[in-house]
């Protein structure tokens, strides 16, 4: 070998050791990266770290206030002292307040029950003044042949003739109301013969007068008005559910028996 050569491979050498070199230096200079799943891992340990460093917080922060010293810290320190006592503090003006006196209503409350007139009463006497025959415009007669609006003068069935002079009186006051009030009633029943039970304040002896219950209940005018009509006469009121209708019994002004005004019991009643 020549020496040209020698001398070009050993430069060829030296370049190849140089490369190496600075190889070398460049790849410890870069910093070390760690793999990605060893990051996440890591950041989880971090995580489970602050959440149980959190979870012992929170329970050391409960303790201190369920404890029984923390609790204590914060009532004053007066011989007694409890929170019952404190919440009965809070209470005791809300507590109810014993009247002295009978508390009266500001009004008078209404009572589906009319008053019975008072013996010889003024009242009385006007309602049973005698009438020649009862006012028709706001009652209406029924009967099972005519029907609805039977004539007034048709009493083979549902007889409007006969009535005692306290059942025609009676029948006048309700009228008069009803007309005054914009209501009206049905006769059902009357003075006829054979159709109801017998007795000495009966419908056959002119006592007793059947007024239909249609539309006729408590709380409504007509009811009101049927009360009101009522209440001068010495009475009794039932109502026949099963028949839909009110029996009515108008006793005379010289009655001296018992009657009970308004009820809704029919045992013992001349039908």
């Amino acid at each position: 070998m020549s020496r040209k050569t020698r001398t070009v491979r050993t430069l060829f050498a030296a370049a190849l050791l140089a490369c190496a070199a600075a190889s070398t230096t460049a790849v410890s200079a870069a910093p070390a990266v760690k793999p990605a799943a060893v990051t996440a891992h890591v950041s989880s340990h971090r995580d489970e770290a602050a959440l149980t460093g959190s979870a012992s917080a929170m329970v050391k922060h409960d303790a201190a206030i369920t404890a029984p010293a923390a609790m204590q810290r914060h009532l004053p320190a007066e011989p007694g002292y409890s929170k019952n006592a404190e919440v009965e503090a809070k209470i005791s003006p809300l507590s109810p307040v014993t009247p002295t006196s009978p508390i009266t209503p500001a009004i008078d409350l209404p009572s589906i029950i009319p008053s019975q007139p008072a013996p010889g009463s003024s009242s009385t006497a006007d309602a049973y003044a005698v009438r020649t025959d009862f006012g028709k415009s706001n009652l209406h007669k029924w009967s099972s042949v005519y029907g609805m609006d039977t004539p007034w003068d048709a009493n083979d069935v549902t007889d409007t003739e006969h009535f005692k002079s306290s059942t025609v009186a009676f029948l006048d006051t309700l009228n008069t109301l009803a007309q005054s009030a914009g209501v009206s009633f049905v006769l059902t029943g009357g003075a006829e013969y054979g159709y109801h039970a017998h007795g000495t304040y009966s419908h056959e002896n002119g006592y007793k007068v059947d007024i239909s219950d249609s539309g006729i209940y408590a709380g409504t005018t007509a009811y009101r008005i049927l009360l009101e009509a009522l209440t001068p006469f010495k009475h009794h009121l039932s109502h026949e559910w099963n028949n839909n209708h009110y029996d009515i019994t108008i006793y005379p002004a010289d009655y001296t028996g018992s009657y009970s005004g308004a009820d809704h019991d029919n045992s013992g009643d001349d039908e």
